[in-house]
């Protein structure tokens, strides 16, 4: 497989193509990748997901919940994309997914902690590769001790580089030597970010490997999906910038993490190119439903999310999103939603995920045409713009609506009484 980049103005256009396993197969970048559990896509059969997306999508893989694939996909022997009853889609694996809150710490000298269903699970970077040769992703990103904040000491943040430096050293020389993996991508993991001069130290160690890596994923930004949320744009785009000024442009640079739209435009428009897709699915399981307005020649007249659990939506009967193509929106109503969540039924997240997918990837399509038109300003502009003035609040317990631009950012929202919503 190869990566190349078709235009690095304002953002970057590129494209993923030439996989062994699908060489018809191309993904436009920038992109988001769909989120799976157990080699599925969360509350989706594979037959829905026909449905929702009619051409290949990237399916982003975390060892955490397909650990115990591993006897059923070697006994299979053709990869956990056959395995999973999904062969057209190209899949990305990864160690873990750093928006799960886990526990912190349990490290060892060469081993990083797994949090599988079945409890800890210490792993070596020999054994990792080890999984990636019977589960013959299309594009591998390396083991790494990435859960980390940005606002953790110098010495976790020293640890955090010198371990995945010694695990990257393993993970290229096992590449290198398995004939299972020839057709897959390997990705290396830079962390350090919440020291700059580490930061700089690590993407420059993993360049060292450049001509047996196709790209980057930037991990150490959060351990947790609230702390990631939390995170200042300023400080993310000195992150971003450091990244840009070092890694050669024709690197694909990935984005791991659970970021609210505004980040999102902001690290397209400093050139990264693929996003694991943990925001659509932390807004089902909460009960929510994006609501982006991806046209800029609307104009912005309701909250990007909404709160399908509120009474008011009871006797709504539109869509979620006014002329929206999911086939959520074609056949059901808020008011019909808002039930099943009430009742607790299974099927309000199914509805919830069909809508919240199409319309986040309705954002990197509509980012593609602005980045190919270079009025990607305009766009990320209007982006923001829906960010600032209507984000999800917590509310207080005295139901005043909280204040603190701080609180405003964290994601474990409980109502949006305080807020009015447009037609």
């Amino acid at each position: 497989m190869r990566f190349t980049v078709e235009n690095s103005e304002s953002g970057r256009l590129g494209c993923l193509r030439d996989f062994e396993r699908s060489p018809y197969t191309s993904l436009e970048t920038p992109t988001s990748a769909l989120l799976a559990q157990a080699g599925s896509v969360v509350h989706l059969t594979a037959d829905v997901l026909a449905r929702v997306f009619k051409t290949p999508h990237l399916l982003w893989l975390p060892l955490t919940s397909c650990y115990q694939l591993e006897a059923g996909t070697k006994a299979q022997g053709d990869g956990i994309a056959k395995f999973s009853g999904l062969p057209q889609h190209i899949t990305c694996a990864t160690f873990q997914n750093i928006s799960d809150n886990l526990p912190t710490g349990h490290f060892e000298l060469d081993k990083v902690p797994l949090w599988t269903k079945n409890g800890k699970k210490m792993i070596t970077a020999e054994r990792y590769m080890e999984l990636m040769e019977i589960f013959k992703p299309d594009i591998i990103l390396a083991i790494a001790d990435g859960r980390i904040a940005l606002d953790e000491g110098p010495k976790r943040i020293f640890k955090s580089v010198e371990r995945t430096q010694k695990m990257l050293d393993i993970c290229v020389e096992k590449y290198k030597e398995s004939k299972a993996l020839h057709s897959s991508g390997l990705v290396g993991v830079i962390v350090g970010a919440g020291d700059l001069r580490r930061l700089e130290k690590s993407i420059k160690y993993t360049l060292k490997h450049k001509e047996n890596l196709i790209g980057i994923s930037l991990n150490g930004i959060g351990d947790c999906s609230d702390q990631i949320l939390t995170t200042p744009v300023k400080r993310l785009e000195d992150i971003f910038r450091t990244v840009a000024a070092l890694v050669p442009p024709e690197m694909l640079k990935i984005l791991e993490g659970c970021w609210y739209p505004n980040v999102i435009v902001t690290a397209i428009e400093h050139g990264w190119d693929v996003f694991d897709g943990s925001l659509p699915l932390k807004m089902t399981n909460m009960g929510y439903a994006l609501r982006l307005n991806c046209d800029i020649n609307k104009p912005i007249l309701s909250v990007y999310a909404l709160d399908m659990k509120l009474k008011r939506y009871n006797n709504t009967f539109t869509p979620l999103l006014k002329g929206c193509e999911c086939l959520t929106c074609k056949k059901h109503s808020r008011a019909y939603i808002h039930h099943l969540l009430v009742t607790k039924e299974m099927l309000a997240s199914v509805l919830l995920n069909i809508h919240n997918l199409h319309n986040f990837d309705q954002l990197f399509i509509k980012a593609r045409e602005h980045i190919a038109l270079k009025t990607f300003h305009l766009f990320k502009q209007h982006i923001i713009q829906q960010c600032l003035m209507i984000e999800p609040l917590e509310t207080s317990t005295t139901n005043q609506p909280v204040q603190s631009q701080q609180q405003q950012k964290k994601f474990c929202a409980k109502s949006l009484n305080n807020n009015t919503e447009g037609s």
